[in-house]
């Protein structure tokens, strides 16, 4: 297929070249790759006919390359090996019996089940490459060698984004590939300087080759010809992961809420990828805040949800005795309630809870 390439960037009042034509063109031929082949020299003699040439960029389903490494698992060692693959988790999320990790990997970036991926695998989960990076490279090796031709190499995965329905196919690896462009400092089509923009065009190529290419066609790579610069500079793929403290979102809403109210990993609940009901949000609410914290004596509140007519719900927070440590507990607990609740509101609201603190009669103990 072909598509007609953005024009490159001009100075006000020069039209430029005229936009080239951008193709991207299957790579057929490659068979079902197993533990120990040599997917350098197959895909070389697969890209032949088309012809390589300079400033080509060839995408590359990582799946490949792990099947060519033998990098499995057997299906009941899956969930262990997302788990010794995290970096850490990111969220967890319940959708009808299977609990899906969303995790960082070791080279960078955040996906669901670490990668794992059992699609197209019927000889057990593939993982993937720990450094993909260094793998683009040694394909990118073996090609300008083979073919003598100075090409990009992308190994690239099928990922969702953050706010967006859907999926599309991303840069894992990347070797000889402008994979970042900066184009801060020049200018747009208006003449107006631009501050901010610089170009994921990795992830631009992988989504473009994942047209010809895919799970269901059996076809793993696709040769991406006529970007401009697209191989002018080396960026790895890594440089595109927002990690550190340059990741905005490095937990979701109820995540950091629950970390802010001191739950360790192993006491966070599952929330549902799907809605879930207002009074299953509550519940978990009060469960979060009710679970034991530093400083808190046993059995000095408590809390619990109380059935009241025309209220949706109430919930009474009970001091143990009139002792001012009681109610000290007591009102803290209901602080840790509220703010539970609205961590659960955050995503959709919750109908209004009423919280009331009770404290025991002295006199009750006296009749």
């Amino acid at each position: 297929m072909s598509v007609a390439s953005p024009p490159a960037q001009v100075s006000p009042g020069d039209p430029g070249p005229a936009p080239s034509a951008v193709t991207i063109l299957p790579v057929t031929g490659l068979g079902e790759i197993g533990e120990g082949d040599d997917l350098g020299s197959l895909l070389a003699a697969a890209l032949a006919p088309l012809a390589p040439a300079d400033g080509d960029v060839l995408c590359v389903s990582t799946k490949v390359v792990s099947k060519a490494l033998g990098l499995r698992v057997a299906p009941e060692d899956r969930d262990e090996a997302i788990r010794a693959a995290a970096v850490r988790t990111v969220a967890r999320r319940l959708h009808t019996r299977v609990v899906t990790s969303v995790v960082q990997i070791p080279s960078g970036p955040v996906m669901a089940a670490a990668g794992v991926d059992s699609s197209n695998a019927p000889q057990g989960p593939l993982l993937l490459p720990e450094d993909p990076d260094a793998c683009a490279w040694e394909l990118r090796d073996q090609l300008v060698a083979a073919l003598g031709v100075d090409l990009g190499v992308l190994l690239t995965d099928t990922s969702s984004r953050v706010w967006r329905v859907g999926v599309g196919d991303i840069a894992l690896g990347a070797a000889g590939v402008s994979a970042l462009q900066d184009l801060r400092g020049g200018t747009d089509a208006d003449g107006r300087p631009l501050h901010v923009t610089v170009r994921n065009l990795a992830d631009e190529l992988a989504a473009a080759a994942d047209l010809v290419k895919g799970k269901a066609s059996g076809v793993p790579a696709a040769l991406v010809r006529g970007v401009a610069s697209a191989t002018a500079a080396d960026v790895p793929a890594r440089e595109l992961s927002r990690t550190g403290s340059d990741d905005w979102f490095r937990r979701p809403s109820l995540e950091s809420v629950w970390v802010s109210l001191g739950l360790t990993p192993e006491q966070e609940p599952i929330a549902r990828m799907s809605p879930e009901p207002e009074a299953e949000r509550i519940a978990r609410a009060l469960a979060v805040a009710s679970l034991p914290r530093a400083g808190q004596l046993p059995g000095t509140a408590t809390a619990h949800l109380s059935a009241v007519p025309g209220s949706p719900a109430h919930i009474v927070v009970a001091a143990a005795d009139d002792s001012a440590s009681a109610l000290i507990h007591a009102a803290t607990l209901a602080e840790r309630i509220r703010t539970a609740l609205a961590a659960e509101s955050l995503a959709a609201a919750l109908p209004e809870v009423s919280l009331e603190i009770s404290v025991p009669d002295p006199q009750e103990d006296l009749t």
